[in-house]
């Protein structure tokens, strides 16, 4: 769990995973870390908090050896992280539900 705060409190958590086999069921074991649940204090929105946690999973995940950064989201938040320096990797939809589909995209760290 990474946590963003400042003198307002916690604006800002995001958790970090070494693997996630439900929406990368084919990776290496090891060759990234997992970014999930990014989540920013609506009163915050727009000043980095964002940028400020990614950045943060980035050195994180650097640390722990691994070459990428991924995540998965709901197609109307691709162009956010997109933004952020994250590339389109696929759309999938992993198996439980035929009508839900997951953008996947991943930043070379």
């Amino acid at each position: 769990l990474l946590v963003a705060s400042c003198s307002d409190g916690i604006v800002g958590c995001c958790t970090l995973s070494a693997e996630d086999p439900e929406f990368w069921p084919d990776a290496l074991k090891g060759e990234a870390a997992y970014l999930h649940k990014l989540a920013v204090r609506r009163t915050h929105a727009g000043r980095g908090v964002s940028s400020a946690l990614i950045e943060a999973c980035r050195h994180a995940a650097r640390t722990q050896g691994c070459a990428k950064l991924r995540l998965d989201c709901h197609p109307n938040l691709r162009g956010l992280y997109e933004r952020l320096g994250f590339t389109h990797v696929d759309t999938f939809n992993p198996g439980w539900d035929p009508t839900f589909i997951a953008e996947r995209l991943e930043l070379e760290i």
